[in-house]
């Protein structure tokens, strides 16, 4: 037996347009048609989800990446308060919910029996907060939805309290509306339902009939606007003159509802017409800004095509009004719907806008009259109403695929037509999908696309392919009738396909659960050789690519060659590249290449994997001789074991990697040789091999918030190991502001024998060392350099993050200050300077100013005697490009040892030998440029 709770409202409410508030008053008549007694009522304030930094909603937008709620002002910040709950009239208890301060529990003085009825009436305060997700304000524009106190639903399945949240929609009580809207009476209103003011309806179709650059409110827009920014597009309709002292109250009414939202703004334009359906004719409107005139002007056409469309292939269309808002265009999600109306936030124009205003006026059928339960099932939303987006976008222009702008350009030659499929596929192959019906908070941010909307729409297809197009729309039709105004599950949708086609759908339905392909993959791929990339196909063919490469340093110059891979999407398991290179000042040939072999799971990745790698690191002039070129080979085999957080969600994860260096290196070999003429120094080449075995345990947490990574490093070699704990953490300034990174290192240098002069000697280069290590201490071969074994000029000043990373170099010196074979502690900072004193935003480009400081100590600083104080320091300032890549950095402050060195050492002219900068390829890789990527 089906049933569901009555919930009718009638409420009274005013905007405060200068505080950005709301007075109102609520009447609800709650039926209870639930065979159950209930005790009490939960009810949802979600303006409560705006209070603070500790709700759901704003815990989940930094799980999202975004810091902008979280960093936001107290005065942009939002809530409701004032509520004064009473039964029939009479007084009622409240408690709060031991979690969420967005939900509360009603406590009913008496129980409410089946098939009964009370009323329940509260004033309420909402300080609307800045539209950080749905609603709010935007300058002087107002957005106003969920916004009053509401019941959750109570059904067979219990209670549905929840929280608000970004990702994640809702579920709410069938009922009717009735809402008196009192505010400045220079606004334009946009509600749901259908206005019952008829001198102010008529007034908004007479403004319809204007053209847009001709109605008031451009020209109004267009004159105040003059002489100022055109970005300050919503601040200009706060400019005075604007404001009004009258006030007008507009009535709405909306049967058979689950939700109610209005738009405000003193500057919409409005378009006007009718639609008339099989079984009705019905009202459509559009309300946009001045700026936005260009691209909307066909917005009535869009939505009465979606409306036709729809109403054709599932039912008529369940309300007699239909109302596209155009939203602010900082606020770029798409589009969010509600009962009749629905708001556009797209920056689109052409086909993009059309489908925009088509999927979310077909959210009517899907959010409005099917009104399932979204936070557990948002597919049968998202999924099902994508579907006919992509099948009214494939009617009415013959490709869904907006990417596909120009049929002939190099890019979209190589992109698959349907881009979301591959994305979806390639998650899957590394094991990081997510099955069709998961809840919707549970979805990584990429899935809740790929698994809901993407995959959840075809998944409808296939199902009408199943059918055929005929039973599929005839199925369709009657679940839209059977279910109307009710709250299907995803049991009751299957049951009804399978009692109007009778046809059983299990296989097809299972394919809801898990994270399989919908289709079968193709084990016999050909292998195919294209230049460049390509996306296009890869279910057919497995690439090889082929494509220029370019290198450069110092001693090889410029060097060309080829690059030769199978780097795909869907990765594939095994995955290689070799890239050859003739360097033209050398005259060699180089090489880079790695091959790798990778099992993904869903909670773990692990990677066994050997690159090589040949270039020139060193170059010798001798007298009346040829130069020589010193090269290093490299070959490392490596295994890594990357652990990832059970849920998804989460960006923590643990690596564990084994490797070790095979390395050849060119020394030289200066001799003597005696002749019968006389003696003639030679100078040759030597080869030195080495071993250096690593292991790294490295933990990390790419959130958005305070991200951290924790790194152990001990590698080993002939007589000595070398370990390293370095912690690196960042304090956030705010939401995009940039903030200090921190970083501890802690290192100990321990010989495998007994420590002798000639050991320490050998050992040299892998002492630990307070400045930032240079091209000759990278032993590994790990970091790219310019000049790696330079000792003048500017390749010389480049440094790499490592040990105590002081900015400051004492290359010259016999011994440099700060490095040891014992023990070395130092912490760096560096933040960034805040615009308002940046001194180099006066250049015509962004250039990011930072501060850095290092502190440290070593061994021989605490022995009897030390040629340094205890403690060491420099700090300075520290220009970053391209995402930090590359950083230049200037000290300005530092220990005396390092200025007396700077004195004795370097010259007059010393200011530009002082500097250092680093190039930081590690900033490259994929999941450091992406959080989303979940390697």
């Amino acid at each position: 037996m089906y049933w569901q709770q009555q919930v009718n409202y009638t409420i009274e409410v005013t905007l405060n347009d200068k505080e950005k508030s709301l007075n109102a008053f609520e009447k609800i008549t709650y039926t209870n048609n639930s065979p159950d007694t209930l005790t009490f009522i939960w009810f949802h304030l979600w303006s409560n989800a705006y209070k603070n930094d500790k709700t759901a909603f704003a815990e989940q937008t930094l799980q999202n990446g975004s810091t902008k709620f979280y960093f936001s002002s107290e005065e942009s910040k939002g809530y409701i308060n004032q509520l004064d709950f009473k039964v029939n009239g009479g007084n009622a208890t409240i408690e709060e919910h031991p979690q969420h301060i967005d939900i509360i529990k009603l406590v009913l003085p008496k129980p409410l029996a089946p098939k009964q009825s009370i009323n329940i009436t509260t004033p309420f305060f909402v300080q609307l907060p800045n539209n950080f997700s749905r609603g709010g304000y935007v300058g002087e524009t107002f957005q106003i939805t969920q916004w009053y106190p509401k019941p959750a639903v109570y059904d067979a399945k219990g209670w549905h309290e929840m929280p608000y949240l970004d990702q994640g929609e809702f579920y709410s009580n069938f009922g009717n509306f009735k809402v008196q809207i009192t505010l400045p009476e220079n606004f334009i209103v946009a509600a749901s339902g259908e206005l019952q003011n008829k001198e102010e309806l008529e007034k908004l179709k007479l403004i319809s009939k204007t053209k847009a650059t001709e109605q008031s409110n451009f020209k109004l827009y267009s004159e105040k606007l003059k002489g100022k920014k055109k970005t300050d597009k919503y601040n200009a309709d706060s400019i005075k003159n604007l404001s009004s002292t009258k006030t007008k109250t507009l009535e709405y009414s909306l049967q058979n509802a689950h939700d109610f939202a209005w738009f405000a703004s003193k500057l919409f334009l409005v378009q006007y017409d009718t639609l008339q359906l099989a079984t009705k004719n019905i009202d459509v409107f559009s309300f946009y800004n001045p700026w936005q005139a260009p691209a909307w002007k066909e917005s009535i056409t869009y939505a009465k095509d979606g409306l036709k469309k729809y109403s054709k292939w599932v039912g008529d269309y369940p309300y007699n009004t239909a109302t596209i808002v155009a939203g602010s265009d900082n606020v770029n999600s798409g589009g969010m719907e509600y009962p009749s109306i629905t708001l556009i936030t797209t920056s689109d124009i052409g086909q993009g806008l059309d489908a925009t205003i088509v999927h979310e006026i077909g959210h009517n059928w899907f959010y409005g009259a099917l009104a399932s339960n979204e936070r557990k099932h948002p597919w049968m939303d998202e999924g099902m109403n994508t579907y006919y987006q992509k099948r009214y976008e494939l009617e009415k222009y013959g490709n869904p695929n907006l990417l596909r702008t120009n049929s002939n350009s190099f890019i979209n030659k190589r992109v698959p037509t349907n881009m979301e499929l591959l994305l979806e596929q390639s998650i899957n192959g590394i094991n990081k999908g997510q099955p069709i019906d998961t809840l919707a908070d549970a979805y990584t941010q990429m899935n809740y696309f790929l698994s809901v909307y993407s995959k959840g729409s075809r998944w409808m297809e296939l199902l009408e392919k199943d059918l055929g197009t005929e039973l599929f729309d005839k199925c369709m039709k009657q679940y839209y009738t059977k279910w109307q105004f009710k709250h299907p599950y995803p049991e009751d949708f299957k049951i009804s396909i399978q009692e109007t086609s009778n046809r059983n759908i299990d296989v097809r339905f299972q394919q809801l659960y898990n994270t399989k392909s919908l289709t079968s993959t193709n084990d016999n791929k050909k292998t195919k050789l294209v230049s460049f990339f390509s996306l296009k196909e890869t279910d057919k063919y497995n690439y090889l690519f082929i494509a220029p490469v370019v290198g450069y340093n110092n001693y090889d110059k410029p060097m060309l060659g080829a690059v030769l891979h199978n780097y795909q999407l869907p990765l594939p398991r095994f995955q290689f590249f070799v890239a050859p290179l003739f360097a033209t000042g050398s005259k060699q040939f180089n090489y880079s290449g790695r091959v790798s072999y990778n099992t993904y799971k869903k909670n773990s990745w692990l990677e066994v994997s050997a690159s090589a790698l040949k270039f020139t690191m060193d170059e010798f002039k001798p007298q009346n001789a040829d130069k020589i070129y010193q090269a290093v080979t490299r070959f490392v085999p490596s295994i890594k074991y990357t652990v990832y957080n059970k849920d998804l969600r989460k960006t923590q994860r643990w690596i564990f990697q084994a490797r070790s260096f095979l390395l050849n290196e060119n020394g030289l070999e200066f001799k003597t040789v005696v002749t019968p003429t006389g003696s003639i120094d030679m100078v040759n080449k030597t080869s030195i091999n080495s071993t250096i075995n690593q292991i790294k345990i490295t933990t990390t947490d790419n959130r958005v918030l305070y991200p951290y990574q924790l790194n152990l490093t001990i590698d080993q070699g002939k007589n000595f190991v070398r370990a390293g704990l370095t912690g690196d953490y960042f304090f956030n300034y705010g939401d995009k502001k940039g903030g200090i990174d921190a970083r501890l290192f802690a290192g100990k240098f321990f010989y495998t024998s007994s420590k002798t002069f000639i050991k320490q000697f050998e050992t040299d280069r892998y002492h630990l060392n307070m400045s930032g290590a240079k091209g000759y201490e990278d032993y590994t071969y790990s970091n790219y350099f310019v000049g790696r074994n330079e000792f003048e000029g500017a390749q010389s000043q480049q440094i790499m993050q490592r040990d105590g990373f002081f900015k400051v170099s004492t290359d010259l010196l016999s011994n440099k200050i700060g490095k040891t074979d014992d023990w070395l502690l130092a912490m760096n900072f560096s933040g960034t300077i805040p615009d308002k004193i940046n001194i180099l935003n006066v250049l015509p480009i962004k250039i990011p100013l930072k501060f850095f400081v290092d502190i440290g100590t070593y061994a021989e600083a605490w022995k009897d005697n030390p040629a340094t104080g205890r403690f060491l320091y420099d700090a300075g300032l520290q220009i970053s490009l391209l995402n930090s890549l590359v950083n230049i950095y200037v000290p300005i402050l530092y220990s005396k040892v390092y200025g007396d060195y700077f004195k004795s050492t370097l010259g007059q002219k010393r200011f530009m030998k002082t500097i250092s900068f680093s190039i930081d390829i590690q900033k490259l890789q994929i999941n450091k440029l992406n959080r989303d990527i979940p390697l």
